[in-house]
């Protein structure tokens, strides 16, 4: 299904809900997972932590895929299909990385602090820095791209319509939605997070609802915040 079709596509009040119910049962499948993952293996180490959060987000992934495969559509339909450079996309994927770590690093020296006290750890040690890396270039860079700008953003859009009015109605929820899942960070935090799910969102639609620049991108701002904590630890108010 292309995107042309996806703007046309029946949006009869039985489809429509189909999107709706997916959202439903991927939101509970989620924190079903998360609790009896907590239930059943508690990580006696932060590495053991960030191993076992990963398989656990990589089951949610493949629910999801199921649920998209169960409606009749693809990955290409929520965004993960081919862009015609990847040269060009990981070029603009490192570009728009950087330009964040600036921004958000600007930020904070001006005195803008969310609570990243959960990072602390990265703090001068280079195995749990390394384990670190990787889980945000898979657990941030892919898997929060593929929920939130890629499963929910395009199901919202759907259940909303498919029409251009409802794709920003879909990018302002999914953004909200992305605040919120960082309420650890502090209110701050959240709108700070939520505004960037809102500005991956729209580099996704200007991508042409393509998720791989915003993937590279996301994944390497994580990765590289992670390094500067293993230097300098996660800034305090």
């Amino acid at each position: 299904m292309s995107d042309e079709n996806l703007d046309t596509v029946q949006t009869s009040t039985a489809r429509r809900y189909r999107y709706f119910v997916d959202i439903v049962v991927l939101i509970a499948v989620v924190f079903g997972l998360e609790i009896a993952a907590e239930a059943i293996y508690k990580p006696k180490t932060i590495e053991a932590g960030y191993v076992f959060g990963l398989v656990v987000q990589l089951c949610e992934i493949v629910i999801a895929w199921a649920l998209i495969r169960f409606r009749g559509e693809t990955l290409a339909d929520i965004g993960l299909k081919r862009p015609r450079s990847w040269l060009r996309t990981i070029l603009i994927g490192i570009a728009i990385a950087a330009i964040v770590f600036v921004g958000i690093y600007l930020s904070e020296k001006a005195g803008f602090h969310r609570d990243l006290s959960r990072f602390a750890a990265l703090q001068g040690n280079s195995r749990l820095t390394l384990v670190a890396v990787v889980y945000v270039l898979i657990g941030a860079g892919f898997y929060e791209e593929f929920m939130f700008r890629g499963f929910l953003m395009q199901g919202f859009a759907m259940f909303f319509g498919g029409s251009r009015a409802a794709w920003a109605v879909a990018l302002i929820v999914q953004a909200a939605l992305f605040g919120a899942s960082h309420s650890y960070q502090n209110p701050l935090g959240m709108l700070i997070t939520g505004t960037l799910g809102a500005l991956l969102g729209v580099v996704v639609l200007v991508s042409g609802r393509n998720l791989w620049i915003a993937i590279i991108a996301h994944g390497l701002f994580d990765a590289s915040r992670s390094i500067l904590f293993y230097f300098t630890g996660p800034p305090h108010s």
